[in-house]
C-alpha cells in the first residue's frame, strides 16, 4: 500500500508534465459518482467525462456516441484524466462523448474490481442514455495498458450477464447486493424509486432531477470550481428493477493491452528485442502484487483476467466486429497483444482487426513527461483510431485518415495480413455511385 501510494504521487507528477505540452488539454466537463452494482465489495466510483462543444447546445433529442475510456497503469496506478488528449481528439474529430472511468485500484481492489466497475459504468451509462444526450447503441470501449486489458474484458462479463452465466448477476435476490443493499439504496431512496427526486450520491441536501428527456442540471463541485458535477439523474429500471438497458458496443480501441497473464514476466520480457526498454520489474512486480492478490486464489487462465484464455466461441459471441489493436515493438506486451490481434482476424472469428504492431515503440509512448511537445506519432496514432470510430459510428472517414501513422511510423497492419488489397477512396466513391444509381433505376420502374 505504501509502495503504491509512493508510485501514484510519482506518476501524478509525470502526468502533470505531459500535460504541459501544447496544445494543453483540457479539464473534464463533468463527473458523475456512480453505484457499484457488480462488485462484492459495493461502493461507489467516478465517472470523468469530456464532451464536444456542441452538447451544450444540440437539438433536444440528439444523441451522441460515447467511447467509455479505461486508463492505464497497471491496475494500480492513475486517474481519469490520465487520457485527456485522447478524449480530445474524440470529442474533436469523431464528435462524440468521451466517458473516463476511474475504476477502484488495487492493492485496495484487487482482481476483478476494475472489470466490475467497467461493466457497471457501461450499463449506468445506457440506463441513462437519455438525460446524457447519449446514443447507447453506438457505443465504444477504449483503454491503454491495464485499460486496454479492461477493453476486453468488460464485454466478456457483460456478455456473461446478459446471457445470465451466472459468475456476476444484478438481481436483488443475489446475496451479494443483499449485503450492500442498505449501501445502495442510500443512492436512491425509496421516494426516487416511485418518481420522487433522489438524494444526491455526495450530499443529504436533495438535488433538482432532470426529466428524461431535458439536459441534466449541473452544480460547481466546493473543492474544484472548473469542474462541474452532474447531480443525480432520475433512477430508471436499472435502479429500480436491476434490469438490464438495452445497448450495443460497436467497436473496442486497445492500446498495448496486456491479454494473457498465463505467461509469467521473465518470458514476457524475452519477447523484447530490446530488454532494456522494458518496464523496471520493480514496478511491474507491484502492479502483479497489487492487481494479482492473493495471488494462490488467483485463475490465471480466467477470460475476465486473460482474454487470450477465452474460447474462440465466446470471443466472437462478446466481441463486436470491428477492433482497433495497437501494440508496441519495444514492449513485454507485444508478442501476446500481436497473437491476440492475428487470432482475432482468422475468418473464423469474423472480427476486422485495425491498428496493427508499431515498430521502434516502447509501452506507453504516448505518455511520456516530455513538458516540450506531445509525440507527433502519438497524435497521429489518436488520429487515425478517431478516423476508425468515426467510420465505425456511421460518419466518413477517409482510407488516408486510416492509416496516417504510416507517415511517421512503419507499423505492421493486422488487416494486411489477411487483405493484402484494401479499397481505396476512389473505389468507395465508385461503389457509392453504382450503389445511387441503383437505388435511382429502381425508383423509376416502380
Amino acid at each position: 500500500m505504501v509502495k503504491a501510494s509512493i508510485w501514484r504521487g510519482l506518476m501524478a507528477v509525470g502526468m502533470k508534465i505531459h500535460r504541459f505540452a501544447e496544445p494543453k488539454p483540457p479539464a473534464p466537463n463533468f463527473k458523475i459518482t456512480i453505484p457499484s452494482r457488480l462488485s462484492p465489495k459495493g461502493g461507489t466510483f467516478k465517472l470523468v467525462f469530456y464532451v464536444p462543444d456542441s452538447y451544450w447546445t444540440a437539438p433536444e433529442g440528439y444523441r451522441y456516441p460515447v467511447v467509455v475510456n479505461f486508463h492505464g497503469g497497471g491496475f494500480t496506478l492513475g486517474t481519469g484524466t490520465d487520457d485527456a488528449r485522447w478524449a480530445t481528439t474524440v470529442c474533436t474529430t469523431v464528435d462524440a462523448i468521451l466517458v473516463s472511468v476511474e475504476y477502484r485500484l488495487a492493492p485496495e481492489y484487487p482482481f476483478s474490481v476494475g472489470v466490475e466497475d467497467g461493466s457497471d459504468a457501461v450499463l449506468y451509462l445506457a440506463s441513462h442514455a437519455d438525460e446524457l444526450q447519449i446514443d447507447p447503441h453506438r457505443m465504444a470501449l477504449s483503454g491503454f495498458s491495464a485499460g486496454g486489458n479492461f477493453a476486453f474484458t468488460v464485454p466478456l462479463m457483460l456478455h456473461d450477464l446478459g446471457n445470465d452465466a451466472g459468475k456476476r448477476v444484478l438481481a436483488e435476490n443475489n446475496p451479494i447486493h443483499k449485503r450492500n443493499k442498505k449501501s445502495n439504496d442510500s443512492l436512491y431512496p425509496p421516494s426516487s424509486r416511485h418518481g420522487g427526486e433522489p438524494l444526491s450520491a455526495t450530499s443529504s441536501a436533495a438535488s433538482s432531477t432532470p426529466s428524461l428527456n431535458s439536459r441534466p442540471s449541473f452544480v460547481s463541485e466546493a473543492s474544484s470550481g472548473s469542474i462541474l458535477k452532474l447531480s443525480d439523474l432520475e433512477p430508471t429500471a436499472l435502479e429500480i428493477n436491476q434490469e438490464i438497458p438495452d445497448y450495443t458496443i460497436r467497436a473496442i480501441v486497445s492500446f498495448y493491452p496486456p491479454t494473457d497473464f498465463r505467461t509469467t514476466r521473465e518470458e514476457k520480457r524475452k519477447t523484447n528485442p530490446q530488454p532494456a526498454k522494458n518496464l523496471p520489474p520493480m514496478l511491474t512486480n507491484l502492479f502483479d502484487d497489487s492487481y494479482l492478490f492473493p495471488t494462490a486464489d488467483i485463475d490465471f487462465s480466467d477470460p475476465y483476467l486473460s482474454p487470450a484464455a477465452a474460447s474462440d466461441d465466446f470471443l466472437r459471441a462478446a466481441y463486436p466486429e470491428d477492433i482497433v489493436l495497437y501494440t508496441c515493438e519495444y514492449d513485454m506486451l507485444n508478442a501476446e497483444g500481436v497473437a491476440f490481434g492475428e487470432r482475432l482476424t482468422h475468418p473464423s472469428m469474423n472480427k476486422k482487426v485495425h491498428g496493427g504492431l508499431v515498430k521502434e515503440s516502447v509501452h506507453a509512448f504516448d505518455k511520456k513527461p516530455n513538458p516540450i511537445k506531445f509525440p507527433e506519432s502519438a497524435d497521429r496514432i489518436y488520429s487515425e483510431a478517431c478516423a476508425e470510430l468515426t467510420r465505425i459510428f456511421g460518419g466518413r472517414s477517409s482510407f488516408e485518415d486510416r492509416r496516417q501513422l504510416d507517415k511517421v511510423k512503419s507499423v505492421d497492419r493486422f488487416e494486411e495480413r489477411d487483405e493484402p488489397y484494401k479499397k481505396g477512396d476512389d473505389e468507395e466513391a465508385l461503389i457509392d455511385g453504382i450503389q445511387t444509381l441503383k437505388g435511382a433505376g429502381s425508383s423509376s420502374h416502380s
